[in-house]
C-alpha cells in the first residue's frame, strides 16, 4: 500500500484525527507507518514525515522488536492485542503501552490499523502499589507485636508471624474464623461482638485510638494480658480493622513485683517511722524528765549557799565568799540550761496547728517587749509590710523572739543599731522570710555550728546566753517543714533565714 492513500477516505481521515489515542496504519508487508495522528506526534515527539520514514519496529526496544516480528506473523487477520510492549520516543523516553491492531481493506491494498494506550504512569503506579505492599509486608512479618487484620465481621484476613507464635495459631488455620472466638477470654467474649454489632447501626467503635489491657487466651486455653489498639482501615470498600497486640505478661510480672517492693517498703518506712517517733518522744520525755528532776537539787544548792553567805557570812574569809559566790553563779547558770533544755522540748513535743499568722504584727509585739527589758539599748527596727506565713502561731512568736534576742543581744555596742525584718521570693518559688542586723557578725565558716545546742562562737563574758535560741529556731522551721541558715561577718552584722514550708519539688511530690 502507498504512504497516503487513506487521503482519499474522507470519513476514515476524520475518525483518525479525531482519536485521542496515538493511531497509524501501518504496511503489513514492510512494516512502513502508512500514516499517523496528531495524537502520535505529539505523544511520540516526532513528524508526521519522519513517522513517515520510518517502520514499526523503529519505535521498540531493539530485545522487543523481534519478538514484535514474530508475534504479527502469526497473528490472524481479526483484532489482535498486545500488552507488556514498551516504546522508544524521539526523546528517548520509554513508554509502557498497550496496543490493539485490526487489518483494514482500502482500495489500494490491506493496511494494520494501530491504537495505542500509553499505561507508563499506570505501570509505574502498579510498580509504587507493589513496592509499597511490599513494605508493608515486611514490616508486618518483622514487627515484634501482634498485627491481626479482621472484616466488618470480625474475621481473620491477616495474621502475622508474631500472631502466629503469641498465640499458637498458624495463619491458614484462623483465616476466616472469628477472631473474638480465638484469642479472647470466654467470660469477655460477648463484649467485642457487641460492639461489632452496634458499631454496623451506630458508626461508633469504642475501642478505635484507644489503647487497652484485656485477658486474651493462646490456642492451648492459657491465659495472658494483652494490650490492644484498634485502628480502622481507610478505603471505599469492605471495612477492616486492624488490631496491634502486645503481650504484657512481663510487664505485669514487673508492675506486681514492684508494688510488692512498695508495699514492702512503705511498711518498713511505716514501721521505721513508729519506731524513730517512739524513740524520739522517749527520748524528750527522758530529758523533760531528766532536766525537770535536776532543777530540784540545784534549788537546794543555789539556797543552802545563800543561807550559808546570810549565816556565816562575817566570819567567812573573802576567798571563802568568792568560792560561795561561784557556785552560786555556776548553779544559776545551769539553771538557765535547763530551763532553756526544758523550753526546747516543748517545742519539739506540742501538738502543731496551722493558720494564717502575721508575722509583721508578731515581730512588732515582741520588739516592744524587748524595747522595755533592753533599757538605753533600742535599735532602729525596719518591719516589712504583709508578712503572712502559714504556721502555729505559737511557736512563731517563740522563732521571732529568738531571732530578735539574739539581734537586740549583737547590736548592743552598735551606736547606730539596726534590725530589718523581711521577706524575699525563693527561687522554688517559696517565701523566704529573714532576720538582718548591723551587729557583731560572725566568722561564716562557723554558721553551721550557730543551730547546735550550746554552740557559741563569742565568749558568754561578752554576750550571755546559753546557746539555745538559734537551735530552738532551727527546731520550730523545721517542725514546718522549711529550712534555716545564717550568713555573715565578723564587725558587718548577720542575717538568719528561714522558709516555713517544704520546697516545692517536694510539694509536688506529696500531692
Amino acid at each position: 500500500m502507498i504512504p497516503g492513500a487513506v487521503q482519499e477516505d474522507a470519513p476514515f481521515r476524520l475518525l483518525l484525527a479525531a482519536n485521542p489515542l496515538p493511531t497509524w496504519l501501518y504496511d503489513s508487508e514492510s512494516l512502513r507507518f502508512l500514516e499517523v495522528n496528531d495524537a502520535a506526534v505529539s505523544r511520540y515527539g516526532y513528524t508526521r514525515d519522519e513517522f513517515l520514514q520510518k517502520r514499526i519496529t523503529d519505535l521498540h526496544l531493539p530485545e522487543d522488536a523481534g519478538r514484535l516480528i514474530d508475534d504479527l506473523r502469526r497473528a490472524g487477520p481479526g483484532l489482535r492485542r498486545w500488552t507488556n510492549l514498551r516504546h522508544r520516543t524521539r526523546d528517548a523516553r520509554i513508554l509502557d503501552v498497550e496496543i490493539a491492531a485490526h487489518t483494514l481493506q482500502f482500495p489500494s491494498g490491506p493496511a494494520v490499523l494501530v491504537v495505542v494506550h500509553d499505561v507508563t504512569e499506570r505501570k509505574r503506579a502498579e510498580a509504587a502499589l507493589r513496592q509499597s505492599d511490599a513494605r508493608h509486608r515486611a514490616i508486618v512479618d518483622a514487627a515484634l507485636d501482634c498485627v491481626i487484620t479482621m472484616d466488618g465481621d470480625g474475621r481473620v484476613i491477616e495474621f502475622n508471624p508474631a500472631a502466629e507464635r503469641t498465640f499458637g495459631y498458624r495463619k491458614r488455620d484462623v483465616f476466616g474464623r472469628p477472631l473474638a472466638d480465638l484469642i479472647i477470654a470466654t467470660d469477655v467474649r460477648q463484649a467485642p461482638r457487641d460492639g461489632l454489632s452496634s458499631h454496623h447501626v451506630t458508626g461508633e467503635l469504642k475501642v478505635l485510638g484507644r489503647r487497652i489491657e484485656m485477658r486474651a487466651i493462646r490456642s492451648d486455653g492459657s491465659a495472658f494480658p494483652v494490650e490492644l489498639a484498634m485502628a480502622k482501615i481507610p478505603g471505599d470498600g469492605e471495612e477492616l480493622y486492624t488490631g496491634y497486640l502486645r503481650d504484657i505478661t512481663e510487664r505485669k510480672q514487673s508492675e506486681d513485683a514492684q508494688r510488692a517492693v512498695n508495699t514492702e517498703l512503705e511498711q518498713r518506712v511505716s514501721q521505721r517511722t513508729a519506731e524513730l517517733q517512739a524513740a524520739l518522744e522517749e527520748l524528750e520525755a527522758f530529758s523533760y524528765s531528766v532536766s525537770h528532776d535536776l532543777l530540784a537539787p540545784l534549788r537546794s544548792i543555789a539556797g543552802f549557799s545563800q543561807a550559808l553567805v546570810e549565816d556565816a557570812g562575817p566570819v567567812l574569809s573573802g576567798e571563802t565568799r568568792t568560792h560561795l559566790d561561784r557556785i552560786r553563779t555556776a548553779t544559776h547558770r545551769m539553771g538557765q540550761l535547763i530551763d532553756d533544755l526544758l523550753r526546747l522540748s516543748k517545742v519539739s513535743r506540742g501538738e502543731m496547728t496551722r493558720e494564717s499568722v502575721n508575722l509583721g504584727e508578731l515581730a512588732v509585739r515582741v520588739a516592744n517587749e524587748l524595747d522595755k527589758r533592753a533599757g538605753g539599748h533600742v535599735p532602729a527596727v525596719t518591719i516589712a509590710p504583709a508578712l503572712v506565713a502559714m504556721g502555729d502561731p505559737r511557736l512563731l512568736r517563740i522563732l521571732l523572739e529568738n531571732l530578735l534576742d539574739n539581734a537586740w543581744k549583737f547590736t548592743g555596742r552598735q551606736p547606730n543599731a539596726q534590725v530589718e525584718i523581711g521577706s524575699n521570693d525563693g527561687p522554688d518559688g517559696s517565701t523566704i522570710f529573714y532576720v538582718r542586723d548591723n551587729g557583731i557578725g560572725f566568722d561564716a565558716s562557723y554558721a553551721a555550728k550557730l543551730f547546735t545546742p550550746f554552740q557559741r562562737l563569742h565568749a558568754a563574758s561578752d554576750f550571755p546566753g546559753t546557746g539555745i535560741g538559734l537551735a530552738t529556731v532551727r527546731r520550730i522551721v523545721h517542725r514546718h517543714g522549711g529550712h534555716v541558715w545564717a550568713e555573715g561577718a565578723p564587725g558587718r552584722g548577720a542575717c538568719v533565714s528561714f522558709t516555713l514550708e517544704p520546697p516545692r519539688a517536694s510539694r509536688e511530690e506529696s500531692r
